[in-house]
């Protein structure tokens, strides 16, 4: 008679998540039944011979049953994953992976399964362009994970190195040489080179080096993935790519621990009054909760527009610990996050100041490219969209097919949201709507409770720091100049402005790095390249005045402005309809925004940790010495200068 594991006893045997055991029966790669428990849900049972016989025997022996002799004797020749090397187990992984991935490509192909496994097959080898794949190997490792012989998903299934010793040794580093060198030398150049080392420092080996596939094979077998990538790519791209992902032990994970940047596009026409558009969010996400920490509504995501989400986060939630980048440029800047793997080359023994995230203590880590499964934050913004954008009127869909029909009238009405207003309801909703909004994450204890509520109960730890040191950690920086006749300069919107003082020229010659608030580029902070503050220097207010601010600069500026102007007014049909009583989706959550207002989460009692900046500000930010910049005058320079030159 067949015994029957349930996902909870088959995970503790087998030393694996029920997760991924749940993932496995659902996707087939695991042989199970499915039946209805007690409590008349759906659940899934797995045989006992479906595991691979080493487990067999560890649960009939823990349950007292009589083994068979064929049992001991499959017991005494099987090996299991722990008794893998470290090669093969990554071996073991990345197949199930490979497998898991290509069933549910399989299931989510629209055409043939003939055609879904040719289209898969390609994809797969441009991705692990070292690994053989074909239908073939394919079914073969399927039906080995579905019998729960893991071990045969790696390669030598004997577990010898063949042709281990064919290659000398001296021989062998004389390869490594080449190929683990970030010039990323072809593996043809790498053996070419070897035997022209080996004719020059060793001819009598010459005769010993084995074939080209030789060396291939040994590639594969021999060399980690993880030194591969340190050895070709660097320290940066290995400290990238095996970070631990995001999606790991949820349930040992702390609010602020991490959160996940990203920029998202509204799928909703708004207007400026000049143009009709659609507005972008940055935001930040604590991967714990799901909260939208830090949100900042720009007409263009930028590296400015990142910070000033990073600082509205901070100075409500406390400072994240890690933060989990993808590979946009508003991110790997080099005074924000650090270029990360854009750092080229001839750039790496160059001065770069501090980023921004080194000097909140932050560790940054990017997504790996085209890794789907690092994108968390994209799958939030889904339910961002699916909560938030359909609410409006002028919500144009993500495609073709999302796409209203009443959409064009509705344009042609006049309908359309102000970008003010509809920047003030976005953050609302999101902090009284959407953050308060189901828990429906990862951790199990926790569904059914609101995110902000998740999010407090698990904020053990927080960093704060004081407004006055927050804004000066998050100012920009220059990089290095030289101190010449005029001093140093910015240069925005094409144009430069000087920065000089008496005592800034008497450093005429020497290098240094200047950081500046955008907010107010009427002065800059002088320091060396040790990162020392020297001095703060004023600018040439007439320049400043004449040629205007950065494109962001003057964006954000105006941004103020028209924070203070109504731009358009309410449609009379929207005031008959509340008059009538007939109440739009967005009404209804606005109203459900004043409700939740009224609602206080008993905050959680975590360990403060004040943020220091490693200097403090002199008397001369904020004092007399500030120069006045007049922002007005440099919006109306900027649109002058543009004027002139159409």
């Amino acid at each position: 008679m067949e015994t029957y594991l349930t996902i909870k006893e088959a995970a503790e045997l087998k030393g694996c998540s029920t997760q991924y055991l749940q993932r496995a029966a659902l996707n087939g790669a695991i042989e199970a039944k499915k039946e209805l428990n007690d409590k008349n849900r759906p659940q899934y049972l797995i045989p006992l011979s479906a595991l691979d016989t080493k487990l067999q025997l560890k649960y009939q022996k823990s349950h007292g049953l009589e083994l068979s002799e064929q049992q001991k004797t499959d017991g005494t020749q099987s090996k299991t994953i722990e008794e893998l090397n470290e090669q093969q187990r990554n071996q073991v992984n990345t197949w199930l992976l490979i497998i898991e991935n290509w069933q549910s490509y399989r299931n989510q192909y629209k055409g043939s399964k003939a055609e879904a496994d040719k289209a898969y097959i390609a994809l797969v080898s441009e991705k692990y362009p070292d690994i053989k794949i074909t239908y073939d190997i394919l079914q073969r490792k399927y039906n080995a994970i579905r019998k729960g012989d893991k071990v045969a998903l790696a390669d030598g299934r004997g577990y010898t190195r063949k042709g281990a010793s064919s290659i000398p040794a001296t021989v062998w580093d004389a390869f490594l040489y080449y190929y683990l060198d970030e010039r990323q030398y072809p593996v043809k150049k790498c053996y070419e080179y070897t035997k022209l080392w080996t004719r020059e420092e060793q001819p009598h080996l010459l005769e010993q080096i084995p074939s080209y596939a030789t060396f291939c094979r040994h590639i594969e077998n021999d060399i980690t993935e993880g030194l591969k990538t340190l050895g070709r790519y660097g320290e940066k791209a290995f400290k990238d790519r095996y970070a631990p992902y995001i999606k790991r032990l949820y349930d040992n994970m702390e609010s602020n621990e991490w959160w996940i940047a990203d920029n998202h596009t509204f799928d909703v026409m708004t207007t400026d009054g000049k143009t009709t558009h659609r507005l972008y969010l940055t935001a930040f996400m604590d991967a714990r909760s799901g909260i939208l920490t830090g949100i900042y509504v720009t007409n263009n995501p930028s590296s400015q527009a990142t910070l000033i989400a990073l600082r509205k986060g901070i100075m409500e939630y406390g400072i994240p610990a890690n933060i989990y980048v993808d590979n946009g440029r508003e991110f790997l800047t080099f005074d924000v996050g650090g270029l990360g793997h854009r750092q080229k080359k001839s750039t790496k023994d160059k001065f770069t100041p501090p980023p921004v995230f080194e000097r909140l203590g932050i560790k940054m880590t990017n997504a790996i490219v085209r890794n789907a499964k690092a994108k968390i934050i994209e799958r939030r913004f889904l339910d961002l969209k699916n909560s938030i954008s359909r609410l409006f009127e002028t919500f144009t869909g993500g495609n073709v097919l999302e796409k209203p029909e009443s959409l064009k009238t509705i344009l042609k009405s006049g309908r359309i949201p102000n970008d003010i207003d509809f920047t003030k309801q976005i953050e609302m909703i999101v902090k009284y709507y959407f953050n308060r909004d189901v828990y429906n994450g990862a951790v199990a204890k926790d569904k059914g409770k609101p995110k902000q509520q998740v999010y407090e109960e698990n904020l053990l730890h927080k960093r704060v720091a004081e407004e006055s040191e927050l804004n000066l950690m998050l100012m920009r920086s220059s990089k290095a100049q030289t101190v010449g006749r005029r001093g140093v300069h910015l240069t925005v919107s094409g144009q430069r402005i000087d920065y000089f003082s008496k005592e800034l020229l008497d450093m005429q010659g020497k290098k240094v790095y200047y950081r500046y608030d955008p907010d107010n580029i009427g002065e800059i902070r002088i320091y060396d390249l040790e990162d020392r503050y020297l001095m703060t220097v004023p600018a040439d207010n007439t320049a400043i005045c004449e040629y205007g601010a950065s494109k962001e600069e003057v964006s954000a500026a105006m941004h103020k402005v028209k924070e203070y102007e109504s731009i358009v007014k309410k449609s009379l049909k929207a005031k008959k309809a509340l008059v009538l009583g007939k109440h739009t989706a967005l009404d209804l959550v606005l109203r459900e925004v004043e409700r939740n207002k009224e609602i206080s989460i008993t905050p959680a009692n975590p360990v403060i940790t004040i943020q220091r900046a490693d200097e403090s500000l002199p008397e001369a930010v904020g004092g007399s010495t500030r120069a006045n910049v007049d922002i007005d005058r440099m919006i109306h320079s900027a649109e002058r200068r543009k004027k002139q030159k159409g």
